[in-house]
């Protein structure tokens, strides 16, 4: 989180990677974020949670890769020439987003994110707030919840 100051007014920034998984297009934190790179070959783990696609080895890492598709219930076809992977990590915990495409890095004014309803929060994907646009809106969801409570 960045504070702005010019020689009027204060406000916070909130800078966040935009990314669709599918039709629909989200939004994480850059404080998350480690790289965004080029889908590799996966190898497939037997009986892992459902979520989980496989592992790779990144520099000499192993990390697991996280197919959003399921997690946000999105069954598009992920399989496109835009296909990306962020490098992310919440908590301490490095994990490898399998999304649709990666859109831009933005920053915007705190004010501008709407906070999230009950009526369309979930259990399974958090959405922690709105940014409106007038092409459409923009999920933040709470991935590191997601990680925590569905995954570990």
């Amino acid at each position: 989180m960045n504070t702005i100051k010019s020689d009027v007014v204060t406000y916070e920034v909130f800078e966040f990677v935009e990314f669709q998984v599918g039709n629909s297009n989200f939004g994480l934190g850059i404080q998350h974020v480690r790289e965004i790179i080029q889908p590799v070959p996966v190898t497939v783990l037997p009986h892992s949670h459902p979520y989980i696609e496989g592992i790779i080895q990144l520099r000499g890492e192993v990390l697991p890769v996280i197919d959003l598709k399921k997690v946000t219930g999105n069954a598009t076809n992920n399989n496109s020439d835009e296909s990306k992977y962020i490098v992310a990590e919440f908590d301490g915990t490095t994990v490898v987003l399998d999304v649709t495409a990666v859109t831009q890095i933005q920053r915007i004014n705190f004010t501008d994110i709407e906070p999230a309803s009950d009526m369309y929060t979930g259990n399974k994907v958090p959405v922690s707030g709105v940014i409106k646009r007038d092409n459409g809106m923009i999920l933040l969801v709470d991935f590191e919840k997601v990680i925590a409570e569905q995954i570990k």
